[in-house]
């Protein structure tokens, strides 16, 4: 849970390893399977926060089970139009040997398209 927890705090890529499968739902944006730390830190983040002005991960529980964490809470994300959201995650991981193995990530999708839609609509 150490290495999850420092994850939210710093997200820093080292804590990846080097061939993490990555799986974000396909109705989220840039969503998706990667796989390798680069994928993550160079394709999926920056392609997901560019749909917004603000997004930040606020987990609020956290469960585990041998090497498994499972996390819920919202992210909390403003669009480029200035709508704001909490949208609900929940995040289940991996972690083998001090590194993030394996990530899935689950979310309230439609409550996300609603909020985009709203600056589409504003547009």
């Amino acid at each position: 849970m150490d290495i999850v927890r420092r994850w939210y705090e710093t997200g820093n890529t080292t804590l990846l390893a080097d061939d993490i499968d990555w799986q974000v739902l396909e109705s989220f944006p840039a969503g998706g399977r990667y796989k390798g730390r680069s994928a993550v830190g160079d394709r999926f983040f920056p392609a997901v926060k560019g749909h917004f002005s603000e997004y930040v991960t606020v987990p609020e529980i956290f469960l585990t089970e041998g090497p498994n964490v499972a996390t819920f809470g919202v992210y909390r994300v403003r669009s480029a139009a200035g709508k704001a959201g909490d949208i609900s995650f929940a995040h289940f991981w991996t972690v083998r040997d001090g590194r993030i193995t394996a990530f899935r990530q689950v979310a309230d999708t439609a409550a996300l398209r609603t909020l985009l839609a709203a600056e589409d609509a504003a547009s």
